[in-house]
């Protein structure tokens, strides 16, 4: 079985000097290929440094709604035009946080529809972030409408989003928060998303599945949280497998 990894931040400290090792470790349950993901301008930079030192690593560079008022755009957009060599996949992870942000949510709408632009400027997907924040995120996908696809990051399904989603040919990436305990109507929108439109991650070095939870997630738990997607959409986890692989490789515009 082969995983795409489309949402790890080897990035983070807590990776300091083990990140060749970390996927070294991924690579022997399957993983072939990881993005590194940026939140902030030196969080992309780094994201960018990883993928050119690592064969088939890949950069998703922008700022996170927590650092919408400390790094700017035009600052992301410096990044790719100086360092992009082809392994600069999307714009991310960008979008609106308001559980940790709730006294600048016009910063971060500035921010989110800015990075749509450059996203289409430049011919490159988006990874959107949102937290508590469904019918605003709706808003703004809508009327700012990425060209060049959209990936709905570590997904927490909502009827407005869901609706977006399956209207619109979205991605959603789901990660090791759907082997947690969750309500029924998250069961339900789970199975309303067809397969087509699903990706797999791990946000590594968070949300680690369960029974993994209070550990250090990387990305050779994927395997659990695709048995578990596999559980919930009543499909052969073989047959689901494939089909989000070649989902990642087609959104990411990755040639296997």
């Amino acid at each position: 079985m082969k995983y795409y990894e489309t949402h790890a931040h080897l990035n983070d400290e807590k990776f300091n000097g083990i990140v060749a090792e970390t996927i070294e470790e991924c690579r022997k349950v399957g993983v072939t290929h990881i993005n590194h993901i940026g939140y902030n301008v030196e969080s992309s930079k780094k994201a960018i440094e990883l993928s050119n030192q690592y064969d088939n690593t890949y950069a998703v560079i922008g700022i996170h709604p927590s650092d919408c008022e400390k790094d700017s755009v035009s600052q992301i957009e410096e990044l790719y035009n100086k360092y992009n060599n082809g392994k600069i996949v999307a714009i991310g992870e960008i979008g609106l946080d308001y559980y940790w942000e709730k006294d600048n949510k016009e910063a971060q709408i500035e921010c989110f529809k800015a990075q749509i632009e450059l996203a289409n400027k430049l011919k490159l997907p988006i990874v959107v972030h949102s937290r508590d924040a469904s019918l605003d995120t709706y808003n703004i996908l809508k009327d700012n409408p990425a060209k060049y696809g959209t990936l709905m990051h570590c997904f927490s399904p909502t009827e407005d989003l869901v609706r977006m989603v399956i209207e619109n040919g979205f991605k959603v990436a789901f990660g090791g928060n759907i082997t947690y305990n969750r309500s029924k109507s998250f069961y339900k929108y789970m199975e309303m998303i067809p397969v087509e439109q699903i990706l797999i991650e791990t946000d590594s070095p968070y949300l680690p599945p369960e029974p993994l939870r209070g550990t250090v997630n990387t990305s050779k738990n994927l395997p659990i949280i695709l048995e578990k997607l596999a559980e919930y959409k009543h499909i052969d986890v073989e047959e689901l497998g494939k089909i989000v692989y070649r989902n990642s490789l087609e959104f990411f515009n990755i040639k296997d």
